[in-house]
């Protein structure tokens, strides 16, 4: 692969990657939130890809393979299962509005950009550029998830908090050894494995999936 191509496509790939972020807050359907979170785990499998072409590495195409079936195919599968044999309420309930919640998501991006420019300006490698990108999707997942009140949708944005944090280490080191990778896909294919059935158990004993109701049964 050309070098001066290369920081391109990266830069490109991030950006959409962070646009899927955005489009989680703007769009309120849940079913058209996972079919969202599968295409942002595409678009992270062709970031892998690129950096696999680039490096030679075979672990990477193998990382890469083993992204696109679990988080492209699997999870998504289980969570549109959570959608519709569940019978889980189709729209969103956030606490913040759209509004202000994409206001909250610019100076998140703002900050993401202040914080990293020094590391940024001291990493030699041609996926530097991408870094501030990858960290504003960390900043933002995590809004994301304190952000919404019904359970399956803080799953979401737990999901592209992890997308977010695999990038930002695939851009900084050129990702972490085979191994440890496995065993994040591993431990993520589990978590969304006992929050579906997590999500199921709370809507038949308790007929909503709503955060504030959940809290309500303390004391």
């Amino acid at each position: 692969m050309p070098v001066q191509l290369f920081p391109n496509l990266v830069n490109l790939l991030s950006f959409v990657t962070l646009g899927t972020t955005f489009l989680l807050i703007v769009l309120g359907n849940l079913a058209t939130q996972v079919r969202l979170f599968a295409v942002q785990s595409t678009v992270l499998v062709l970031l892998v890809a690129v950096v696999a072409a680039f490096t030679g590495s075979f672990e990477l195409w193998g990382i890469a393979v083993a992204l696109f079936v679990l988080k492209s195919f699997y999870i998504p599968r289980v969570l549109n299962r959570a959608v519709t044999d569940i019978g889980v309420q189709v729209r969103t309930a956030p606490y913040l509005g759209t509004a202000a919640a994409l206001l909250v998501c610019g100076l998140l991006v703002v900050v993401a950009f202040y914080v990293m420019g020094p590391i940024v300006t001291s990493n030699p490698l041609p996926t530097a550029g991408a870094i501030p990108l990858a960290f504003a999707g960390v900043l933002i997942g995590f809004f994301i998830t304190v952000n919404r009140r019904r359970v399956l949708t803080q799953i979401l944005g737990f999901l592209m908090l992890e997308n977010s944090i695999f990038q930002l280490a695939l851009l900084t080191t050129y990702g972490v050894p085979f191994m440890v990778e496995m065993g994040v896909f591993l431990d993520v294919l589990v978590a969304a494995l006992i929050m579906a059935v997590f999500v199921y158990r709370i809507k038949e004993n308790f007929d909503s999936l709503d955060v504030d109701r959940l809290e309500a049964l303390k004391g």
